[in-house]
């Protein structure tokens, strides 16, 4: 017992921190969504460690069923994310309904009374929600893909983690080893630790190198408009660094974000098509 008060208090620290950096940089970033989902995770992952820290002081059922809900709550609100970085639309509704399933199979664990089957469902639930959000990370926008790389193999190894934890409940629920069984709770709690700080910390510099190249956009912006632009005087083309004419639009589409929409003036259609016809009131 002294072991896992150790470890929940370890993670409890760690999780604080890290839920309290979070919510510093979101505000600072000015409340920024993605920062939020993020805070948000970690923030009940924190408090899931607080209430299995306090297991022994609640009431059975508490303990058993509210602190693991809340990591599946975490790890549907880091799926959420995923699936918003992804472009692929957001479906709270598939996240409720995780979370009912969840907590109806474990009010059945409890009624029943069987603790090995219930690790290997939790794990089944985990595994699946690391692994999808890998899933939709990897198949975020090309332009993307390569600043989530690093919270992709986190989601990832952390999967294949449960997948290896759930398959040893497995054959400790068949061959009833109470003494593997607690040492797969041991090494799940430690993990925890490790798969928090790995996720946010790459998470924040996911973050700081997307941000990081919108600025350099940005400055490449202000550099081109700052610059000389030499325009021929009679067709209006631009000469390009490699001494190309070209067109204005093509010359500002190449380098900048910008997609050119025609109209015409006064002047010009009054030259070309003719003076517009008064309306009437």
């Amino acid at each position: 017992m002294q072991q896992e008060s150790l470890i929940y208090a370890i993670n409890i620290i760690i999780g604080a921190i890290l839920a309290v950096l979070l919510t510093q940089h979101w505000r600072l970033a000015g409340r920024e969504p993605n920062l939020g989902y993020w805070m948000a995770a970690a923030w009940m992952m924190t408090a899931a460690d607080v209430l299995f820290a306090m297991r022994p002081a609640l009431p059975y059922w508490v303990g058993r069923l509210f602190p693991t809900l809340m990591v599946t709550v975490g790890q549907v609100i880091l799926l959420l994310w995923s699936m918003r970085a992804a472009r692929r639309g957001l479906t709270p509704r598939l996240g409720v309904v995780i979370v009912i399933v969840h907590a109806i199979a474990l009010a059945g664990f409890l009624l029943v009374g069987v603790s090995a089957w219930r690790t290997v469902f939790n794990g089944t639930v985990w595994s699946a929600l690391a692994l999808a959000s890998y899933v939709f990370l990897r198949r975020a926008p090309e332009s993307l893909r390569g600043t989530l790389a690093i919270p992709a193999f986190v989601f990832l190894a952390h999967g294949l983690f449960h997948v290896m934890r759930l398959t040893l409940a497995t054959v400790v629920a068949v061959r009833g080893a109470e003494a593997t069984s607690a040492w797969l709770s041991v090494i799940g709690d430690v993990e925890v630790s490790f798969f928090m700080v790995a996720l946010f910390v790459s998470l924040l510099v996911a973050h700081l190198h997307l941000r990081n190249e919108e600025l350099r956009a940005a400055l490449d912006d202000v550099r081109l408009l700052t610059d000389l632009l030499p325009i021929c005087a009679w067709c209006r083309k631009v000469r390009s660094d490699d001494g190309y004419w070209q067109r204005l639009e093509d010359y500002f589409a190449a380098r900048r974000r910008v997609t050119f929409t025609h109209g015409i003036c006064e002047d010009c259609q009054a030259e070309h098509v003719g003076a517009p016809e008064p309306t009437g009131s």
